[in-house]
C-alpha cells in the first residue's frame, strides 16, 4: 500500500460508522491489493463506492463522496 492509499484509508475509517470499520477496512484493503495487479477502472470504482458509502457516518457522507469523486477523475 502506498502513502496515498494509507492516507485515504485513515480518512475513510475516521468517517466510518464505528461498528462498520472492520468491514470498511477489509473492502478497502482488498481494493488496494487488487490495484497492485491491475489498474482500477471507473466500473471497479463505482462497485467499490456502492459497497463502502453505506458504511460512512451520515454526517460525513458528502465529505467522503467529495474525496472519492476527486479520486475518480483519474480513472477511465
Amino acid at each position: 500500500m502506498h502513502s496515498g492509499q494509507q492516507k485515504f484509508l485513515g480518512f475513510f475509517l475516521d468517517n466510518t460508522l464505528p461498528e462498520k470499520q472492520d468491514e470498511a477496512k477489509k473492502l478497502l484493503m482488498q481494493s488496494f491489493a487488487d490495484q497492485q495487479s491491475r489498474k482500477m477502472t471507473l466500473a471497479d470504482f463505482n462497485e467499490l463506492q456502492a459497497k463502502v458509502l453505506p458504511l460512512v457516518k451520515p454526517e460525513k457522507l458528502e465529505e467522503v463522496k467529495g474525496a472519492m469523486a476527486h479520486f475518480s477523475r483519474n480513472l477511465s
